[in-house]
C-alpha cells in the first residue's frame, strides 16, 4: 500500500508540475487553451495529492 501511495504522490507532483509550466507557457503565447488545461491538471494533482495523504493517514490506524 505504500508504494502505491507513493507512486500517486509522485504522479500528483508530475502533474502539479506539468499544470504549473502550461500555465506558465499560455501566459507567455497568450493563449487560453494551455492555460485551461494547466488549472485541470493543477486540480486534478491537488486532488490526488490530498486523497494519497489521507490514505496514508487512514493506513497507519
Amino acid at each position: 500500500m505504500k508504494e502505491a501511495v507513493r507512486k500517486t504522490l509522485t504522479f500528483s507532483a508530475i502533474a502539479i508540475l506539468a499544470g504549473v509550466c502550461g500555465c506558465i507557457a499560455g501566459v507567455a503565447n497568450g493563449d487560453v487553451p494551455p492555460i485551461a488545461f494547466g488549472a485541470v491538471a493543477i486540480a486534478g494533482g491537488g486532488i490526488l495529492a490530498v486523497m494519497a495523504g489521507l490514505a496514508t493517514r487512514e493506513g497507519n490506524r
